[in-house]
């Protein structure tokens, strides 16, 4: 039985799915209620998934990590009634995304090399910094949604996971452009071909 290879998702195509769920999320949250938008946040996760798969014909490891917190801690919500664990999700999925990369570190693994090889071709020291960099833009994403759902409404909440985590994060791979092209690996040149050689 033959396998079918993963083919490549289109960077355009890969953000749509990332955003529309929180997009739908926001909207039906000002149409209803937060455990109706919650429910809804969960079908939109699996439906995204699952066009995802249909694409790549497979998960990456973020879509993966991020389709189970949401229904995890979805079902949490509905199960208790309780806002507080939709609320959490971002920090806790954060925290863990940061703490995994710097481990990975300790550990002489780059984590972010498995999600990213495909997008970039860095040696290891532009990997570390990367990695890094990377792991404290998830420890501040961490901290603000916790800063923003406590001190904040949920509409404002649910508005800031739009248009406040998604330019925060674009804003920070622009930054890292110079590092991405201080380290890139060169393809190495084509050797020139050797001259034949006259028979003696």
């Amino acid at each position: 039985m033959t396998t079918l290879a993963p083919r490549r998702m289109k960077a355009s195509v890969r953000h749509v799915l990332e955003l529309a769920p929180v997009g739908i999320f926001f909207i039906t949250l000002l149409a209803s209620d937060i455990f109706i938008a919650t429910a809804v946040l969960m079908g939109a996760m699996v439906l995204s998934a699952a066009i995802a798969f249909a694409i790549e014909r497979r998960l990456s490891p973020l879509m993966s990590f991020a389709l189970i917190v949401v229904l995890a801690f979805g079902a949490l919500t509905l199960a208790f009634r309780d806002e507080f664990f939709i609320k959490i999700r971002p920090t806790i999925y954060n925290t863990v995304l940061g703490v995994l990369l710097l481990a990975g570190l300790w550990w002489k693994k780059y984590f972010l090399k498995i999600v990213l090889e495909m997008a970039f071709q860095l040696d290891d020291t532009g990997w570390r910094k990367l990695t890094i960099r990377m792991a404290c833009l998830f420890f501040t994403l961490a901290i603000a949604n916790h800063l923003v759902w406590t001190n904040f409404s949920t509409e404002f909440w649910a508005a800031y996971k739009i248009w406040g985590v998604y330019p925060i994060m674009i804003g920070f791979f622009v930054f890292q452009v110079p590092l991405i092209e201080r380290h890139t690996i060169k393809p190495a040149p084509e050797s020139e071909a050797e001259p034949v050689k006259a028979d003696s």
